[in-house]
């Protein structure tokens, strides 16, 4: 089991070769320090923002949408999820599910004891019924094959797979897990959630940055979100910038960072909001 002293320690050193990679790059970093630490059964939640915030408390130096790194207590594996997810703990179910490997309840599955309750009650002809209510793209024949085979004790499934790809909302990228580090592993996965990358839209973790310079997103909304937390317009360059400085204010239309900080942390920055499409005023 990992405990406490080893999750902040695998985080410290994470921040430092973030820092060191960056300050290499000659870009004008600031190093971060860990401030708080979460016990969660699956995992330490450890938060961060900039040592120099810590130690002058002057919101200048305050970071804005810098995702909170999960330590694995099993092996020590590390991951970041964003801010979103974070407040909303919606990254639970994807660590389960996809990080973990176990079992996590979904809406097929309340169908399947549904169907069940039904036929036990009023027989396997009205569970069929019920199925084709529910999913009328089953022919009637699928039907009977799928209640038949889900009785039996045996679903079918190319049958259940069909359900749960309409039952089961897919995994929205901006809340998916992050890994960083897998554990035991000495080379970074690019702070890339896999399964954003599985659907097909590389999507960062809450401490990637646009490059600056980027062309502003056509068409850019509200990315339910905020700034950071991995919910970029597609198309749109990355890069994991560390946060420095929040020096710049977002347009007042934004309708999540309205009146908030800039998060990207460079004085010269011309990025743009990944919210409201607007370039930092500065």
């Amino acid at each position: 089991m990992i405990e406490r002293e080893a999750a902040v320690q695998a985080v410290e050193d994470q921040l430092e070769r973030d820092y060191q990679q960056w300050r290499a790059a000659g870009v004008d970093a600031m190093r971060m320090a860990v401030v708080d630490v979460e016990e969660h059964e699956l995992v330490w939640i450890v938060s961060w923002t900039s040592e120099e915030f810590v130690r002058t408390r002057n919101p200048e130096f305050m970071l804005a949408g810098n995702g909170p790194y999960l330590v694995d207590r099993v092996d020590g594996g590390l991951h970041q999820v964003g801010v979103v997810s974070a407040v909303t703990g919606e990254w639970e179910a994807d660590y389960r599910a996809r990080i973990r490997g176990l079992p996590v309840r979904a809406a097929v599955d309340d169908l399947h004891d549904a169907l069940c309750e039904v036929a036990a009650a009023r027989g396997r002809v009205h569970a069929v019924r019920t199925l084709r209510q529910r999913l009328p793209m089953f022919s009637p024949a699928e039907a009977i094959e799928y209640v038949s085979a889900l009785l039996d004790g045996d679903a079918s499934a190319r049958l259940v797979a069909v359900a749960t790809k309409e039952l089961v909302e897919p995994l929205n990228p901006v809340l998916a897990v992050g890994t960083v580090r897998v554990a035991g592993a000495g080379a970074l996965r690019a702070g890339t959630a896999d399964a954003a990358a599985r659907a097909g839209d590389e999507q960062g973790v809450s401490s990637n940055r646009l490059i600056a310079g980027s062309a502003a997103p056509t068409g850019a909304k509200d990315c339910g979100g905020a700034w950071g937390c991995g919910g970029w317009p597609g198309g749109l360059r990355r890069t994991r910038l560390p946060a420095v400085r929040a020096g710049f204010e977002y347009d007042a239309g934004c309708s999540v960072f309205s009146g908030r900080r800039c998060g990207c942390g460079r004085r010269t920055c011309r990025v743009w909001c990944c919210c409201c499409g607007s370039r930092c005023a500065g």
